[in-house]
């Protein structure tokens, strides 16, 4: 949890260099979820980054909407990027129909 915040905190210190295009939802004047990505390909944008407050019922969604609608409308393809293992994530990124899954494997270290 700590690198990956560390990489979203990097990320977002260099937006501008980085090309990233990003959007936020503000609840009374407070960050409840932000998200960043950038287009691949004329036909390609991939979402780096997608964070949101669980508190608020169905926020994921609406950022994920909104962003996508506001900035890669005329995009073919969405990369949702990977689900981290997570379930609920896994769950969700399927509810969106995915032309496309790529299989995911698990590593582990022996000494």
């Amino acid at each position: 949890m700590i690198c990956e915040r560390d990489a979203v905190i990097e990320a977002l210190s260099h937006m501008a260099v980085l090309d990233f295009v990003g959007g936020v939802i503000l609840i009374d004047g407070k960050v409840e979820a932000f998200t960043f990505g950038e287009p691949l390909n004329p036909e390609m944008a991939v979402i780096h980054v997608e964070k949101a407050n669980p508190a608020y019922n169905g926020i994921y969604a609406v950022i994920n909407q909104e962003f996508c609608q506001h900035n890669w409308q005329n995009m073919k393809y969405i990369n949702r990027e990977e689900d981290t293992g997570s379930e609920g994530l896994r769950k969700a990124k399927l509810s969106y129909h995915p032309v496309k899954m790529i299989e995911k494997f698990t590593i582990t270290l022996r000494s």
